[in-house]
């Protein structure tokens, strides 16, 4: 068997090229009817993936189903569920799953459904997935326009820390960052910015982004009834490149 075939016979797919340059994270995937013998119908998305990209030209390649598999080995699973399947990728504390867009079902793993299920209280209503991304693609798309008028920026770090009743604790970084792609694991884990990155400007959060990433907040408690204490977040400016993170105390 070929290094990367997961799945014998998978058959092709059509996949953006933010997907298969890493540039994104896989999100979104959907299977259509194929459009040709050797095409098994899943067509998948990053993160970053908007309208207007998705009709761009050069968006979309044809690739091995097992090679965006080697890319995101969660899409093993999901090869075989059928034609109008409408799903997307989360990754949170409760781990990696692959949930149904349209209701929020989670698909992939399948629940456990042996054994009756006992609770002492009602469980906490989790957020749903799309409206977190819908959320997130709009604080981003705010942050740019805050700083639109600040020359030389292209990358935005921001952190904003909740603690009980205060005001949030927040604060943003502009830098340069031209071609490069600097590493960024670092800062999400641990809040220790990468090396390097030359400082452009450190702006105020207008109190009307601080507003909505408060309401972000309040909306999406995880299942335990939690609210998350800080939210890190990066946005790059000329790819609309973002990507959010939080932690929980």
């Amino acid at each position: 068997m070929p290094p990367n075939e997961f799945i014998q016979g998978a058959g092709a797919c059509l996949a953006t090229t933010n997907v298969m340059s890493g540039r994104g994270q896989v999100r979104w995937m959907v299977r259509e009817e194929s459009q040709d013998p050797a095409d098994n119908g899943w067509r998948i998305m990053s993160h970053i993936d908007d309208e207007a990209y998705l009709k761009s030209d050069g968006c979309w390649q044809i690739v091995d189903y097992n090679d965006v598999c080697a890319l995101e080995p969660a899409l093993i699973e999901m090869w075989p569920l059928p034609v109008g399947s409408d799903l997307q990728l989360v990754r949170d504390e409760a781990g990696t799953r692959i949930l149904d867009t349209t209701n929020g079902r989670q698909v992939i793993p399948e629940p456990p459904r042996s054994g009756p299920i006992r609770r002492t209280r009602p469980a906490a209503p989790g957020p749903h997935p799309y409206e977190i991304a819908k959320r997130e693609d709009a604080i981003a798309s705010e942050t740019c326009s805050a700083f639109a008028t600040v020359p030389g920026w292209d990358m935005a770090l921001v952190s904003a820390t909740f603690s009980g009743g205060a005001a949030p604790t927040t604060r943003c970084l502009l830098f340069t960052v031209g071609d490069g792609e600097p590493d960024l694991e670092r800062w999400f884990g641990t809040g220790v910015l990468p090396p390097g990155l030359p400082l452009v400007a450190e702006p105020p959060l207008p109190q009307e982004l601080v507003n909505h990433i408060a309401a972000h907040r309040d909306a999406m408690p995880d299942g335990q009834g939690r609210m998350w204490s800080t939210m890190l977040y990066a946005v790059q400016r000329q790819d609309s490149f973002y990507f959010f993170a939080c932690r929980y105390r």
